[in-house]
C-alpha cells in the first residue's frame, strides 16, 4: 500500500495554473479540457504549447512529470466526495 497514490485532474490543473497565466489562452485550453475529461481538446492544448517558447513547454512538461511522480503529493485526496452514511 506504500506505494499507493491518488492523484486527481484538479491536481493537475492546480499544477498547471501555478506554472501558466491563469489568465493565459494556453492555460484556458487546458483547465477546460481536464475539467470537460476531453481528450480531443487535450490534445489541441497540447498542438497549442507547442507555439510556445521552450521554457514555458518544459514548465508544463515538469508540472506534469510533477503530478504523475511525486510520491510526496497526496492531494488528490482532497478533491474525493466525502463518503456519506447512505454508502456505509
Amino acid at each position: 500500500m506504500a506505494d499507493v497514490r491518488v492523484i486527481s485532474l484538479g491536481g493537475l490543473r492546480r499544477r498547471l495554473k501555478a506554472v501558466l497565466d491563469p489568465d493565459s489562452l494556453l492555460f484556458a485550453r487546458f483547465d477546460a479540457a481536464l475539467r470537460r475529461g476531453d481528450e480531443n481538446l487535450l490534445e489541441d492544448a497540447f498542438r497549442c504549447l507547442e507555439a510556445y517558447p521552450s521554457s514555458t513547454r518544459r514548465a508544463v512538461r515538469e508540472a506534469l512529470l510533477a503530478w504523475l511522480f511525486d510520491r510526496s503529493d497526496s492531494s488528490g485526496l482532497a478533491d474525493l466526495e466525502s463518503p456519506s452514511a447512505v454508502r456505509h
